[in-house]
């Protein structure tokens, strides 16, 4: 599979496909699969290499067929009420919160259809909350194509599916029962490596032109992950990221 998820985030509309990867000249038909025909599959995510390789993914398979795609989430929610996709993937990386993932969780599942994240952000924090809006599955980039196809049937069968290195996280880093963080959890143990990245750079005084520079990145991405940081480590501003971090510090056990 391509990937691309450090590119710039797409701002194209939403489009209706065929399996072949052709336009649909009759979305509404392609709206009425039944469950006996292929998993129809809806792939949102605002990097367009990325998204043409997991397109392509799809259409090397028979059993798989591609209803529709998109950059945004205002696209996801579209796409699912016209098309109601079997499944629909989306990058949680785009700007959204809980309750929107939520909502679009239960809009699919009442259409029928389940929702799977796909995404490159693998900390336990990312993964609770998303398995708690009541998305069926937890897949990161860089599975291969056929792991990705693996997992979607998975997920289609009806069972649960995350990524098996991340699902072992997650069960040693969280309580037994919901999996939810654990509120005393250490901060460093939420984050995710890039984060960690991000945030010691923050910490240099480092602006994003210059984070982006030492990693290779684009500005934009580096806002992106800069962004999530803050509102796992609930603050506003570098400023704020590095008291609250200093005062991680100086509690015993803690940093």
């Amino acid at each position: 599979m391509q990937r691309g998820q450090d590119g710039n985030p797409a701002s194209d509309a939403a489009v209706a496909v065929t399996p072949a990867g052709q336009q649909s000249a009759a979305p509404q038909a392609a709206a009425t699969g039944s469950s006996s025909g292929p998993i129809r599959i809806a792939v949102i995510d605002p990097y367009p290499i990325f998204r043409t390789g997991v397109v392509q993914t799809i259409a090397r398979h028979d059993g798989l067929w591609l209803v529709g795609e998109g950059a945004t989430v205002a696209d996801a929610q579209r796409i699912a009420h016209e098309f109601a996709p079997d499944i629909l993937l989306i990058d949680i990386s785009m700007p959204t919160d809980g309750k929107l993932l939520s909502t679009l969780a239960i809009t699919n599942g009442r259409l029928g259809g389940k929702l799977v994240v796909l995404t490159a952000l693998d900390d336990v924090v990312s993964v609770s909350e998303a398995l708690a809006t009541g998305v069926k599955g937890y897949i990161l980039k860089g599975v291969s194509g056929i792991e990705l196809v693996a997992a979607i049937k998975t997920i289609h069968a009806g069972l649960p599916y995350v990524t098996p290195d991340l699902a072992s996280r997650l069960l040693t880093q969280t309580r037994g029962g919901a999996l939810l963080p654990k509120r005393e959890a250490k901060l460093q143990d939420a984050l995710s490596y890039r984060e960690k990245q991000m945030l010691d750079h923050v910490c240099k005084g480092l602006t994003n032109k210059e984070i982006a520079a030492r990693l290779g990145l684009t500005v934009g991405t580096v806002k992106h992950y800069v962004g999530h940081l803050y509102k796992k480590m609930r603050v506003r501003n570098r400023v704020e990221a590095v008291e609250r971090l200093a005062r991680e510090a100086q509690q015993p056990g803690r940093a």
